[in-house]
């Protein structure tokens, strides 16, 4: 995967939602109009996997977890600038996380 902006839809059982999030050199950083996302990643020939933590800077929306701060563990597997990917989350181990990550720009 290269450097850059991308677009991310997710969703749990909960809800779905969409933001960006920006792809570089193993950090990740974004967000969407109520929740900001930041962490790791790492890519490994197609497999990609990222730890991410979010909080919330503004009231709105709610969150697909059904609470602000998770931590959310990814996996999924890349296909040409798309990860298709899961996820879970120790704060709220019964959903499950989906989604699509795709580039947007440099």
């Amino acid at each position: 995967m290269r450097d850059g902006l991308y677009a991310v839809q997710f969703a749990t059982p909960l809800g779905a939602g969409g933001g960006v999030v920006y792809l570089e050199a193993g950090r990740l950083r974004g967000g969407d109009s109520a929740i900001f996302y930041t962490g790791d990643y790492s890519v490994n020939g197609d497999q990609f996997s990222a730890t991410v933590s979010t909080g919330r800077h503004t009231q709105g929306m709610a969150s697909v977890f059904g609470i602000d701060s998770v931590i959310i563990n990814v996996k999924g597997q890349v296909v040409g600038d798309t990860v298709n990917a899961t996820g879970t989350s120790p704060q709220a181990p019964n959903l499950q996380f989906r989604a699509t990550i795709k580039r947007l720009s440099d």
